[in-house]
């Protein structure tokens, strides 16, 4: 009995992960295409090589820590989700709400720090969010440990960046080589895979409240705190970005941001490695 609910579990699993791979393809061709329509193509593809990079060292950090639960699979469509669903409807879902706001009595200055860092982080932790979500849910039945919902959240998180990073670099590229690195230091250096761990709080979060609630109302809660630390946390290093004067922009920015990385990958380690020993005790 154990062995077909087993098995059922990993079908579910696996038919949800087929769909949102499905699901995500067309959006990913959309966003590529709309990031590098007209682009020349040594610079689309330092652009995407530089996107790549940062992306790589991520999952093979993952792959390193988590050893590839739930499924191998899984992590696909948690990835293309990212870089596909999750981007594209966070694409549709800003300019709306920034139309909303700029047409509100706002100063042009409120607006900015308004889509900047309140309406920006909801909109995009709720997309991401999304995916999340439906593959938690699916493989409720598989999940060992809360941090396995964390590394499904790293992995939307880290598609997103990768899409979103092929734009910003394009556009850096004007600039030549020194606007990609000034792009690429904030980026990717000194935001230290900020998207991954934004959704990744909320997956933790998720996965805590399907394996350790002790009812219904204890998981909505973990689940809605979940969201609003991934939103804050969001919140928080755009308002730092947005902040930081300018002649120290990069100092003030990493000293905030990389002690938050450092930590998340600590917890993240320690969740992973905890579980397992005492699995193994």
């Amino acid at each position: 009995m154990t062995k077909t609910l087993s098995a059922r579990s990993s079908r579910a699993l696996t038919v949800c992960s087929l769909l949102v791979i499905i699901a995500s393809i067309p959006a990913l061709g959309f966003e590529l295409y709309d990031a590098l329509s007209g682009v020349p193509a040594a610079t689309a593809g330092i652009a995407v090589g530089a996107s790549c990079l940062s992306a790589l060292v991520g999952l093979v950090f993952l792959a390193v820590v988590a050893r590839g639960g739930p499924s191998f699979l899984s992590w696909i469509a948690a990835f293309a989700w990212g870089t596909g669903g999750a981007l594209i409807m966070a694409g549709f879902g800003n300019d709306y709400v920034d139309g909303v706001v700029e047409a509100s009595a706002l100063r042009s200055e409120t607006v900015y720090f308004v889509t900047s860092v309140v309406t920006g982080p909801v909109v995009e932790e709720s997309v991401k969010g999304i995916g999340v979500l439906i593959l938690v849910l699916a493989a409720r039945a598989v999940l060992e440990r809360p941090s396995q919902g964390a590394v499904l959240g790293a992995l939307v998180g880290l598609g997103f960046a990768w899409g979103e990073d092929i734009g910003y670099y394009v556009a850096a590229l004007k600039d030549g080589m020194s606007g990609l690195w000034e792009s690429f230091l904030a980026r990717a250096l000194l935001g230290a895979f900020g998207h991954a761990i934004f959704t990744g709080v909320f997956g933790f979060a998720l996965c805590w409240a399907i394996l350790r609630a002790k009812n219904v109302f204890v998981g909505i809660a973990a689940g809605l705190g979940g969201f609003a630390g991934a939103v804050l946390l969001h919140a928080q290093a755009n308002g730092v970005g947005f902040l930081a004067p300018e002649d120290s922009w990069n100092l003030t920015y990493g000293s905030i941001e990389i002690p938050v990385f450092i930590v998340s990958v600590a917890l993240l380690v320690w969740g992973l490695r905890r579980r397992r020993a005492t699995l193994e005790a």
